[in-house]
């Protein structure tokens, strides 16, 4: 463990402010971004292995002592929803799955026991793999991505939770709140024999009945949240814990279980949480709701594209800053500098935002 943490005491979430996301692809790249002041990147680095059982950590072995050889706080994001063909060819009920049977392969239901058990073996072999490389004293920070696109969310539209290992775990939290299925009836104003009939609501409504499985449906991404960092933590102290945990607009709250302060007010109770990546979309989040997350001591990074244009990601920037936001989400490197180095358009519009947010002024 003590090797892991040389070089690492002058990094704090202070160093937190223009973050960058993807696989690099070139150290001119790395350099010139760095340069125009990106200051922190998070890098994806998949637990899933192929169907030999081998993981593919090369990534890490170049891009990791060349951030920290430029000055980029480095997050290793483990990029938990890159879930391999092979595995939904042999699990396809594994997937999450909607009310109307329809299901998704874009990540791997909380609830199955199997996506739990691959992503903490995955995380296993990846600390392994860092630690007999030596390179476990380039990382500053871990994001541990939970459901899609690694936020603490499910997509919106649709309650994501009727495949069967879903309809199991809702029962059983259901039998826990309620012990007998009678008492869930008077609550609930309905005439169920057990609570093997019951499934999830179709359509969110302020009743009893949606708030009991909001709980459940919120938890269960804790849950999740909680069990993977716990294996990080064994293996590893990091100085910064990222989590990307977006807004989305009132109405599709429910639906998506995007609520920024619950999740990160607890993972802060239990010193993994330190920056917090959320959207800045118009109209999905307030001024208040970001106060709310600074005042429990995190760091609130504002995104909304991955590969904007200019004009996109001096928007984003704006959108950012307006909501009191410490700093913003600059999108993949690729996008800012070709693999000679030099900027393109959108890296010159970031270059010159990140110049008047140091300079204390709106981009």
């Amino acid at each position: 463990m003590s090797k892991s943490l040389v070089g690492k005491s002058d990094t704090n979430i202070s160093s937190v402010r223009f973050v960058s996301w993807g696989g690099i692809g070139s150290l001119k790249r790395v350099k010139a971004a760095a340069k125009i002041g990106v200051d922190t990147h998070r890098l994806p680095l998949n637990p899933w292995d192929d169907e030999k059982g081998s993981y593919d950590f090369r990534l890490a072995d170049q891009f990791l002592p060349a951030l920290k050889e430029f000055g980029v706080t480095t997050i290793v994001h483990i990029f938990s929803h890159g879930v391999p063909e092979w595995f939904w060819r042999q699990h396809p009920e594994a997937m999450p799955r909607n009310e109307k049977g329809e299901t998704d392969n874009s990540y791997g239901s909380v609830w199955h026991p199997l996506i739990r058990s691959k992503v903490r073996e995955g995380i296993v072999a990846l600390f392994d793999y860092l630690a007999e490389r030596d390179l476990l004293r380039f990382v500053d920070g871990v994001e541990v991505g939970v459901a899609f696109e690694g936020q603490l969310s499910f997509m919106w539209d649709h309650f994501w939770a009727f495949d069967p290992n879903a309809l199991s775990s809702y029962r059983f939290f259901l039998r826990g709140r309620y012990g007998e299925v009678a008492r869930l009836n008077a609550a609930w104003g309905t005439k169920f024999a057990s609570f093997n009939q019951i499934l999830p609501p179709t359509r969110w409504a302020d009743t009893a009945e949606c708030q009991d499985f909001l709980d459940f449906y919120r938890q269960s991404l804790l849950d999740a949240a909680e069990e993977w960092s716990g294996v990080v933590a064994v293996r590893f102290a990091p100085k910064i814990w990222l989590w990307l945990s977006h807004f989305i607009e009132p109405r599709q709250r429910p639906y998506a279980a995007r609520y920024p302060a619950l999740y990160m007010r607890r993972l802060k109770e239990m010193q993994r949480a330190d920056v917090v990546i959320v959207s800045v979309v118009p109209g999905w989040q307030t001024k208040e709701e970001v106060a709310e997350l600074r005042r429990m001591g995190l760091r609130v990074i504002g995104e909304w594209l991955i590969v904007p244009k200019a004009e996109e990601q001096v928007r984003q920037a704006q959108l950012a800053w307006d909501l009191g936001c410490d700093g913003f989400f600059v999108g993949t490197l690729e996008n800012l500098v070709d693999e000679e180095g030099a900027l393109t358009e959108v890296g010159q519009a970031t270059r010159l935002a990140i110049e008047r947010w140091r300079s204390g002024e709106r981009p």
